[in-house]
């Protein structure tokens, strides 16, 4: 994709506050199309936008493609898998059951799922503040053999009782998708029905989110985008494919920005749970998060939400509870681009600087000479180490047991990850043998890791 006269839009820089405007909706709107454009000019970015201030919409817009295939459009109806956004309604349905009297947060696991593996040791709680000691679900040991295997979600969590805790119950925060899976087998056993029946029952229904539902392989969903990861500099590619039940209650549902306009809404207003079930959902515990939800301070509000990433699709949403403002990202290419149109789009409302990062370095075309040797294992710290291996003739990196991200060689010599939208760079010695990556993030930060293998 050729970069000339998209320029204008890369560096994009605002002050002023948007209630000295006396055409701010109309600013936000100018603001935000360009800069949202910046990133899907470059093939970064497809999915929608929707920004609230109390009663009135600041902005509603949508980009890029629903499909790929039949070349349909993303529009403000299209639904998106939510990823793990789909936490804090896991939680509240765990806490719905506990207002119901079928369970309280203290419990055991074991008074509920059996004695099984570290059940006895580990509390709902525990599993509801990511300091239960499971390991995530994506670093089982055996996951890559157990992932295209028919499994119910009684079977996943046997497979995640049956390996031994990361740390003590109740020690140490370390985000796992594993217990929240093991939350939406509770919720099925206390309740009698399936996860996502009990939701539409007691919040969507309710709460007549009606584009919002427990995404399952089979069925078809009418409106839901397909998702897509980045391939090369500008395309896509379908996503590897992951059982959908290793996302059930940590990621499973997909929504409309509509829709999580709706599940905000509801939990400002206090419409789902009572006093005392929505002051434990946001009670911090540790690392900024209560149950299922992130809660912090930015640009002098207090703030509640959450981001996801799942197979091919982000999600985010911010809601700044003094100026009752609502920042909602839903999109379906999976690349980093998330993580500044959070920030970016919050300083365009509050009238703070921001700049757009979309890449602009060209593409070279083809890897360069012996491209090869860069690949090995680069630690940069003893838990955390990236593979580089070259597939299907692409170089490519994944950090631990993670997914791997396609690295494209640049002009200038570097690489360029869509998927984390990060730069990378590599120093050798003497002879030209690689010794070190160099890891740097899209706002500068640089972080290096030593060639081991």
């Amino acid at each position: 994709m050729k970069l000339a006269g998209i320029c204008a839009t890369l560096l994009i820089l605002v002050a002023g506050t948007l209630g000295s405007d006396p055409h701010g909706e109309e600013a936000v709107k100018e603001k935000v199309d360009a800069y949202a454009m910046s990133y899907a000019k470059t093939g970064d970015f497809s999915g929608c936008i929707l920004i609230r201030k109390a009663e009135e919409t600041l902005y509603k817009g949508c980009f890029g493609k629903a499909s790929y295939r039949f070349g349909l459009q993303n529009t403000i109806s299209t639904k998106f898998k939510i990823g793990s956004i789909s936490k804090q309604i896991t939680a509240s349905a765990i806490l719905l059951l506990e207002e119901d009297g079928k369970l309280e947060t203290t419990d055991l696991l074991s008074e509920h799922l059996g004695k099984t593996g570290p059940s006895d040791r580990i509390t709902i709680h525990h599993l509801l503040t990511h300091t239960s000691g499971l390991v995530d679900i994506f670093a089982l040991p055996n996951f890559r053999k157990i992932n295209r295997k028919s499994l119910s979600l009684e079977e996943v969590t046997a497979e995640i009782f049956g390996n031994d805790l990361v740390s003590e119950p109740g020690k140490t925060y370390a985000y796992s998708n594993s217990g929240y899976t093991v939350l939406a087998r509770i919720i099925e056993k206390v309740s009698g029905k399936s996860y996502g029946d009990f939701l539409e029952e007691r919040i969507f229904g309710p709460l007549k989110m009606s584009s919002t539902g427990d995404y399952f392989d089979g069925p078809v969903i009418e409106n839901l985008a397909e998702g897509y990861d980045p391939a090369g500099y500008d395309g896509v590619t379908r996503p590897e494919y992951v059982n959908d039940v290793f996302f059930r209650g940590s990621g499973s549902i997909y929504s409309s920005v509509g829709d999580v306009e709706k599940w905000v809404n509801a939990l400002r207003d206090g419409k789902i749970l009572k006093s005392a079930s929505q002051k434990k959902l946001f009670t911090e515990h540790s690392g900024g998060y209560g149950y299922g939800i992130s809660i912090y301070r930015s640009n002098e509000n207090d703030v509640f939400g959450h981001d996801g990433r799942i197979s091919g699709y982000i999600a985010d949403y911010l809601h700044y509870r003094q100026e009752d403002v609502t920042i909602i990202i839903l999109g379906n290419l999976q690349t980093g681009v998330a993580d500044f149109l959070r920030r970016d789009l919050a300083a365009i409302v509050f009238g703070k600087e921001y700049k757009s990062r979309a890449k602009s370095t060209p593409a070279r075309g083809n890897y360069p000479e012996g491209f090869e040797k860069l690949a090995g294992k680069y630690e940069f710290a003893p838990t955390l180490s990236v593979y580089v291996d070259v597939l299907d003739g692409k170089l490519k990196a994944r950090a631990n047991e993670g997914s791997y991200s396609e690295m494209v060689p640049l002009t200038d010599g570097k690489y360029f990850s869509r998927m984390l939208y990060s730069y990378i760079d590599f120093r050798t010695d003497d002879e030209g043998v690689p010794t070190t990556m160099i890891w740097i993030n899209n706002d500068g930060n640089k972080f290096e890791g030593k060639k081991t293998e």
